[in-house]
């Protein structure tokens, strides 16, 4: 899912220089901002206080195995805007590998690229799946700019073979792009990521994961 960094940035790249942000809370508890689609999305600062953590909640029609497959899965997503390359630097299992990503993004800002873990947990009612930036020996060098990403995706099964998926996110692109751009990154993610699996999630492509 972390294509949709750079699909949403491109969409977002002449809106943010010219609307109005307002300051963000200081609080440490969960503050709703934004309501779409039925995906409600919460705030609260990180710990280094520039960057927000994004979380939203949401239903999807269709158990959480499906689901699962869709996060974990990349060859879905070769299309999308702005990537560059993508290669797999490590795989110990289908639910635990580390993929490198590269990136072009819009002038004026550096092209990214970014280094990230998967790895798919079971819990008691669903699944647990991770996204964190790593150092990777068999990563190349960067093409501009090394961003990170740091999201926890949980799927809670419930009634009517739905899933409660709830996504928590932090961006930091790094280098030339104020704090304040990651953080509308990271509002957007979890609504397109949620709208992404419900629109994938009936294709016939799309399996159930085996534990």
């Amino acid at each position: 899912m972390e294509r949709l960094l750079l699909k949403t940035l491109l969409m977002l790249f002449f809106s943010i220089f010219f609307s109005p942000t307002s300051l963000l809370s200081g609080e440490k508890k969960w503050k709703k901002v934004n309501e779409e689609s039925n995906i409600e999305v919460f705030l609260k600062p990180s710990p280094n206080k520039m960057l927000d953590i994004m979380k939203g909640v949401g239903l999807v029609d269709g158990p959480p195995e499906k689901i699962a497959f869709i996060l974990l899965d990349s060859t879905q997503k070769k299309n999308w805007d702005g990537l560059k390359k993508e290669k797999v630097l490590e795989q110990k299992s289908p639910l635990n590998k580390v993929f490198y990503q590269a990136y072009e993004v819009p002038f004026p800002f550096s092209n990214r690229d970014i280094v990230f873990r998967i790895t798919c947990e079971k819990t008691k009612n669903g699944f647990l799946i991770k996204y964190n930036s790593e150092k990777h020996p068999k990563a190349p060098k960067t093409i501009g700019e090394r961003a990170t990403i740091h999201a926890n995706y949980f799927l809670k099964r419930v009634k009517g073979n739905k899933t409660l998926a709830s996504v928590e996110v932090i961006f930091d692109l790094k280098g030339d792009v104020p704090a304040f751009i990651s953080n509308i990154i990271s509002r957007k993610w979890p609504i397109s990521v949620i709208k992404h699996v419900r629109r994938k999630i009936k294709k016939s492509w799309v399996k159930k994961i085996k534990f």
